[in-house]
């Protein structure tokens, strides 16, 4: 039962033979690249019983022969996709279940209404050349480059797809390669598979939604680089997981993307993670993602309250015009070769292996969790009565601690219940989107004919001043509420 492990990488048609060129391949050949047609057809029931069970069956045609290949459940993440593989050779090309010994599938395949409802669904057609790499440290990579088209019906799309798939060494070293190539070749990160590439022409009426974070729940006896990196993958994985949505204008899909890129800022904080350039790019992502939630929070929370009666319908056309141009700038970003670099040197992060460092991340938690805890100010009973920049200041802590928390399953580092924290902040963003939107808003107005700017403006100061009593006394509740936990904790 080998642990298939590979990068997936997308590749336009004009940089093929830069590919076949590279020094990087190159300078590590062994042997002669084979290039061989595969023909893969891929079964399963009309209801799709496979797919639901996380399974693929694939029967492919390769060099006059006939392999059998089921898949298990898997993962993908910055295009490293890991999943559970089971190949034969068979006969002819039909299933064959005899083939099939892996106590786990035995039990689904052994279902004959299900054997006998298996029909051919899509297939993949490409050329593939494979090329051998052997390094001094015994790491062996597979490169493969494949091209051609995924047939599904009467409908198909073009494959053009690098696979490096590790033979023997760590999984960093996939990414290393990746960042190598992509230096030279505008590639980008593919984090479907070609079978989930055929099943979407299937289940076109499942409505993909944003993906929220996952708890990591990291045990006490974690090393610090084994917990910095947990954690750090499944940021990665939410961020990636958002990116398709993003791509289509979803605003909770870009909310959540905004999330995990500031969970991941909170664990180079705790961790006191130091390279600069990743730092720097996880920044420049951050703000755009930030400035398009601004535009989102006033397009879809902030205007509506003020346009009930419609009166304000071409202020509302106007900042949607401005949302749409942030939407583009955003999604330009995440096409960019600069994203795609920043997610494979987070890869080769991420998936190096760990050293002994000898540190209990008990320690650096109880320090850093007490630093943000005991920086709060408790001295205040009114949060309202902080200034607008120490109350944005306390915001982030309280965030900081939250994350923070939340990274481990720590009973006695639960210094605030999480659900109090998440109330305060709420309140606390509302207060900051009415900081941050009002100039949005005051700008976007510029807009509009001098009468309807001036009624604006008396109804604008009249709604801010209601929300923020509302949201201040909102917040005071939430305030007290962490108080008497600080006085019970003490």
């Amino acid at each position: 039962m080998p642990n298939e492990i590979e990068l997936k990488l997308r590749i336009a048609p004009e940089d093929v033979l830069r590919l076949r060129r590279h020094p990087a391949i190159r300078s590590h050949l062994t042997g002669k690249p084979i290039t061989r047609r595969l023909v893969s057809t891929y079964y399963d029931t009309p209801d799709l019983q496979l797919l639901k069970k996380q399974i693929s069956l694939r029967v492919r045609r390769m060099s006059g022969k006939w392999f059998q290949a089921v898949k298990g459940a898997g993962h993908s993440l910055a295009g490293l996709h890991q999943r559970m593989e089971w190949e034969d050779i068979i006969a002819r090309g039909a299933p064959d279940f005899t083939k099939i010994t892996a106590p786990s599938l035995i039990r689904i395949f052994a279902d004959q209404t299900l054997r006998d409802a298996l029909q051919p669904i899509f297939l993949t057609d490409v050329q593939r050349t494979e090329w051998q790499l052997a390094y001094e440290d015994g790491t062996e990579i597979e490169v493969a480059l494949d091209l051609g088209k995924l047939e599904a019906g009467d409908r198909s799309e073009p494959i053009r797809e690098v696979e490096l798939e590790l033979k023997k060494g760590e999984t960093g070293r996939l990414f290393e390669l990746a960042a190598l190539l992509q230096q030279s070749i505008p590639l980008h990160i593919e984090n479907i598979s070609k079978a989930e590439r055929g099943y979407r022409y299937y289940y076109t009426h499942n409505k993909k939604t944003a993906s929220r974070a996952r708890r990591t729940d990291l045990p006490a006896r974690s090393s610090r680089m084994a917990a910095f990196q947990v954690i750090g993958l499944e940021c990665l994985r939410q961020i990636q997981a958002n990116q398709e949505l993003v791509m289509a204008g979803d605003i909770e899909a870009t909310h959540q993307m905004h999330i995990a890129v500031r969970r991941l800022k909170v664990a180079f904080r705790l961790f006191k993670f130091k390279n600069r350039e990743i730092r720097r790019e996880i920044g420049w992502l951050n703000a755009l993602i930030g400035s398009t939630r601004n535009w989102d929070v006033l397009v879809s929370e902030i205007l509506p309250a003020l346009n009930q009666s419609g009166q304000y319908d071409q202020l509302q056309q106007l900042a949607s015009r401005k949302q749409h141009a942030s939407y583009r700038k955003l999604q330009k970003a995440i096409d960019s070769q600069r994203y795609q670099a920043m997610l494979l040197q987070l890869g080769i992060v991420l998936t190096k292996k760990p050293g002994k460092d000898g540190h209990s991340i008990k320690k650096l938690l109880h320090r850093n969790l007490h630093d943000i805890y005991d920086s709060l100010p408790w001295d205040k009973k009114r949060l309202s009565d902080l200034s607008e920049e120490d109350l944005h200041q306390t915001r982030i802590k309280i965030k900081r601690l939250r994350y923070s928390q939340e990274f481990f399953a720590l009973p006695e580092l639960k210094l605030l219940s999480s659900r109090s924290m998440i109330s305060l902040q709420k309140t606390m963003g509302i207060l900051n989107d009415i900081h941050v939107g009002k100039p949005l808003l005051e700008a976007t107005a510029k807009g509009l004919p001098i009468p309807q700017r001036q009624a604006l403006a008396e109804e604008i100061s009249g709604w801010e001043n209601r929300l923020v009593q509302r949201t201040r006394r909102k917040m005071q509740s939430s305030w007290k509420k962490l108080r008497d936990q600080k006085t019970r904790h003490n």
